[in-house]
């Protein structure tokens, strides 16, 4: 993962500032500026890793979660103990410096000073997490937005094309001569396919076994074209009910292995295409024979490129695509966390 260095220089300003503000504050403690800065250093530590347990394991775990109660809870214990250590660890810091203070920070003046404070740096940095949280998902929600109007735009486009359409149906119209009953199945699956890219493209989410339905029907439709020149094997394991699952993920990469069924006459070309699912883990596999390996654009024109992007938009550090070729052979495999916590 890419290490956002913009975001960790943020952090470090914010606690450079608490650190100058607050030795500022606590000159009226100590004799110099500089005595306050050593106790104000340690303090952003102590305060820092408060603020950063919360943002980071109670917000997730809890908060995010639903558990707003039991967050609360947790919350008043941490505000207790971060209190009470802030106000031992500045009774120690300043026992040399000023008896004084240190007497105070010990009192219950002080640990209500400590708690106060420890607060007020809390929900400044908490609020501009959720802040920082909210643009980060508005910015991605308006480029997902522009980005399946393209996706679906270039689906319809590249998906239902009149060379499509007119081998499929002639198919169909040879099997009403010869074999009426596979016809009729044929025309059931083409008549789903096309329901499948008009409508449900346009939502952001689908049901697993939709999108493996609207795979297999299309795999069988293409089978159906290339009959024997191309050998199928197609498989699909574990449960997909109740799993959502953006559309049309896989549909690109299957039609590319197709393609060298057309490209290369002269030899059969042999297609593997998985599909397994493990809990809230999504591995797809599509494997085809190839002569050589097609140029990027040649291949798929802006097809793969616009799945990796939808892929970045909507599965963010949730998936890893990798295509190869090796040894004649084209190699597609992408992993999925379908996991939306």
């Amino acid at each position: 993962m890419k290490t956002n260095w913009k975001l960790i220089a943020t952090h470090l300003l914010f606690w450079m500032l608490y650190v100058v503000i607050w030795s500022i504050r606590d000159m009226a403690y100590a004799p110099t500026f500089w005595d306050t800065v050593d106790a104000n250093v340690i303090g952003a530590l102590l305060y820092g890793s408060g603020v950063y347990i919360n943002l980071y394991v109670f917000v997730p775990k809890l908060l995010l979660k639903g558990k707003r109660l039991l967050y609360g809870l947790v919350m008043i214990v941490w505000l207790l103990f971060m209190a009470y250590l802030g106000s031992q660890t500045f009774v120690f810091l300043y026992r040399n410096v000023s008896p004084s203070t240190s007497e105070f920070f010990g009192s219950a003046g002080g640990l209500a000073s400590t708690a106060v404070e420890f607060m007020v740096v809390y929900a400044l940095a908490t609020s501009l997490y959720f802040i920082n949280e909210w643009y980060i998902k508005e910015r991605r929600l308006r480029e997902l937005e522009s980005q399946n109007l393209k996706a679906e735009l270039d689906m319809l486009k590249g998906q239902i094309n009149p060379h499509f359409l007119f081998n499929a149906l002639n198919s169909v119209h040879v099997l009403i001569r010869t074999n009426p009953e596979l016809a009729s199945n044929t025309l059931e699956k083409f008549s789903d396919l096309l329901s499948h890219q008009l409508y449900e493209v346009e939502k952001d989410k689908i049901t697993l076994e939709q999108e493996v339905q609207n795979l297999d029907n299309f795999i069988q439709l293409q089978k159906l074209r290339h009959q024997d020149h191309v050998q199928v094997n197609w498989d699909y394991s574990g449960v997909l009910s109740d799993k959502p699952i953006a559309p049309m993920l896989f549909l690109n990469f299957v039609e590319n292995a197709f393609k060298h069924g057309e490209s290369d006459l002269e030899a059969p070309v042999q297609i593997d295409i998985s599909i397994e699912v493990n809990e809230s883990t999504l591995t797809f596999n599509c494997v085809n024979s190839a002569k050589k390996k097609a140029d990027d654009k040649e291949k798929s024109g802006l097809g793969i490129d616009n799945i990796k992007r939808r892929l970045n938009l909507v599965y963010p550090n949730r998936h890893t695509l990798e295509i190869d070729f090796k040894d004649n052979l084209y190699r597609v495999q992408l992993a999925l966390n379908l996991n939306e916590d």
